[in-house]
């Protein structure tokens, strides 16, 4: 067992202890946290996670890396992430200069006015074109991925016998990385696809998927991102900066929209983030993790997030049942 020394170690074990409770094993990551607790001890043996501490620690253990491995640094960064949680607001989270650059599409956090304007365009959008399905398939479909922080692949492979819209939930088999999960619906979202899925049936009665093409098959990526760029250009909605808004974006909005919610309530966001992580289909905790990271950013535009954000994951009891 490994024992910590330096006056950082109590905040060290509380952070293992929370890792462990929620079943992460977590065993190579205390190596790299026992050599930091040991830096700390031999040099100024601070009981705050300071800056300087933390990137003399990282120089030091980089140069004495040798492979291109930084899986180090992930729990480094996890254990500033979770003393600024618990309000330490000077823990300091190691930035990427450390780190091997991995692709990550950069994210657009859409605005509740964007969210609203799009909508609206969105409904008015589908009545010009008379396309079959269309009117109905994509407000719903855009609906879903507001609603559920599904993956875009996700909608189109939702087959109609893996929604139960009468028993409030439907399921989404083998996701990302093969993952099965059960995603509970809102009242609200419940009443409108049914709504949809009656117009849509009268269309398509035997169709095998719950979005579907516009030949009934499966609906084509390139309609999901094409339709929502013409949306949102005629919503009058703008699109030049460097980072463009996409379809995908509903699902960091409604991460960031429940993560910001929770905090609003006075909830404890270390414990329901175990229950976003498997709503959303996450593999582990990090994917979950990097909202938290990514909300400080772009706090102002979320502060009035929460109100319209109430239904988006329903309570936690249904996840018992």
């Amino acid at each position: 067992m490994i024992t910590y020394i330096s006056n950082l170690a109590e905040k060290i074990e509380a952070f293992l202890d929370f890792k462990h409770s929620l079943g992460i094993r977590y065993n190579a990551p205390c190596s790299h946290l026992k050599s930091l607790d040991r830096y700390n001890y031999e040099h100024e043996n601070i009981d705050s996670l300071s800056r300087e501490l933390v990137e003399y620690w990282a120089e030091r253990y980089a140069t004495r890396s040798t492979s291109q491995d930084r899986s180090w640094l992930s729990s480094i960064r996890e254990f500033g992430r979770y003393l600024k949680i618990l309000g330490e607001k000077d823990a300091y989270v190691l930035d990427d200069r450390f780190k091997i650059q991995r692709y990550h599409a950069e994210v657009y956090l859409l605005t509740e006015d964007e969210i609203q304007t799009f909508f609206k365009e969105c409904d008015q959008y589908v009545q010009r074109y008379s396309i079959t399905c269309r009117p109905y398939v994509l407000p719903a479909l855009y609906r879903f991925l507001y609603c559920c922080g599904a993956r875009c692949c996700e909608a189109r492979n939702l087959k109609c016998g893996d929604v139960h819209l009468e028993k409030g939930y439907l399921d989404i088999l083998h996701g990302k990385g093969n993952r099965d999960r059960r995603l509970y619906l809102s009242e609200e979202l419940i009443r409108y696809l049914k709504a949809y899925d009656s117009k849509v049936r009268g269309i398509f009665p035997e169709r095998e998927y719950f979005f579907p093409g516009t030949k009934g098959g499966i609906c084509s990526s390139t309609t999901i991102s094409a339709n929502f760029r013409n949306i949102w250009l005629r919503a009058g909605l703008k699109r030049d900066g460097r980072v463009k808004p996409r379809a995908y974006d509903f699902r960091h909005h409604f991460a960031c929209a429940n993560i910001m919610r929770w905090s609003a309530e006075g909830k404890d966001i270390h414990s329901m983030l175990p229950y976003l992580m498997r709503y959303m289909g996450h593999s582990s905790l990090e994917s979950t993790y990097y909202y938290i990271h990514l909300i400080p950013d772009f706090f102002p535009q979320y502060r009035d997030l929460t109100a319209s954000a109430a239904d988006l994951i329903p309570e936690v009891e249904k996840y018992e049942v």
